[in-house]
């Protein structure tokens, strides 16, 4: 073994350790008596990528670079599946109150029928619409599970605007599928929507990498695997979510290919203000 690193404290010693072992590389440290540092060492043939590994970790962590991020962070929290899943139950609560849901759906749910003749609103109103607590109850975990990860990654605005342009997507499509004849409801297009973005990054993540790209499948595999899995029942729309599903990989790569890091705050204010004017906009029919 040849040495990497030199004079360094035990913490800094036992960080190195930690990162060059989760990265596979083997390494060996001992102390300097004398002078009570430490000394890591390495195979020569791993020498270039443990320094790359512990560099790339403490760039990564540097105060410095953390504080200037400071105000981007607050959009990358892990609240987004709760606000949506709030926005769906707040929805729900004041339809019951306002007469019940039955005529809400005729108006505003997805009719394959209305959206192909230019109700185009129905494609966004009917992922706020559900036909009872227990369809509502399951879409609001939907949407908690998979919605957060979502808007970790992509943060709180562009990541809600992700979701629902792949739930509205999503129904758009199945209602030029059915053409007629065909009334669904429900946030499990945004929800399988967001499975599809979140399907998309790993995919990406891992085929950049030429030694990953055989593992790259293996994202989309699983997503395909909870689409089965979660789509089985006499009232389940699969149609809806499997659309909603390929239009959340769509937007996924897009975002992927496209974004230069993490979008700006001023990009989440302005993916935040759309999601909320797509939803007023949708809505406005009610007044």
């Amino acid at each position: 073994m040849i040495e990497l690193l030199t004079h360094l404290s035990e913490e800094d010693a036992n960080i190195c350790i930690l990162v060059l072992t989760s990265a596979g590389i083997a390494c060996h440290t001992f102390k300097d008596d004398s002078g009570g540092q430490w000394t890591l060492l390495v195979w020569p043939n791993d020498h270039e990528k443990a320094l790359a590994e512990i560099e790339a970790y403490y760039s990564e962590t540097d105060p410095s670079e953390k504080d200037a991020s400071d105000g981007d962070e607050t959009w990358y929290d892990n609240t987004g599946g709760l606000w949506a899943a709030l926005t769906i139950l707040v929805c729900h609560v004041a339809i019951t109150r306002n007469g019940g849901t039955g005529g809400y759906i005729e108006k505003f749910g997805l009719s394959a029928d209305a959206v192909c003749h230019g109700e185009l609103y129905r494609v966004v109103t009917a992922l706020m619409l559900h036909s009872g607590i227990v369809h509502l109850v399951g879409n609001l975990a939907g949407l908690m599970i998979f919605v957060t990860p979502v808007c970790s990654i992509q943060g709180f605005g562009t990541g809600l605007l992700s979701v629902v342009l792949s739930g509205a997507s999503g129904n758009y499509f199945t209602a030029l599928l059915y053409q007629s004849g065909h009334v669904s409801v429900g946030a499990s297009t945004a929800v399988f929507g967001a499975v599809g973005v979140l399907s998309a990054h790993r995919f990406l993540g891992k085929f950049r990498d030429a030694s990953q790209r055989f593992r790259a499948w293996l994202p989309l595999a699983g997503g395909v695997c909870m689409l089965g899995l979660f789509s089985a029942g006499a009232h389940t729309d699969i149609i809806a979510h499997l659309m909603g599903f390929a239009c959340g990989i769509v937007l996924g790569c897009l975002y992927e290919v496209c974004a230069a890091g993490r979008p700006s705050p001023l990009i989440q204010h302005m993916s935040l203000a759309a999601v909320l004017g797509i939803l007023l906009l949708s809505w406005m029919r009610l007044f």
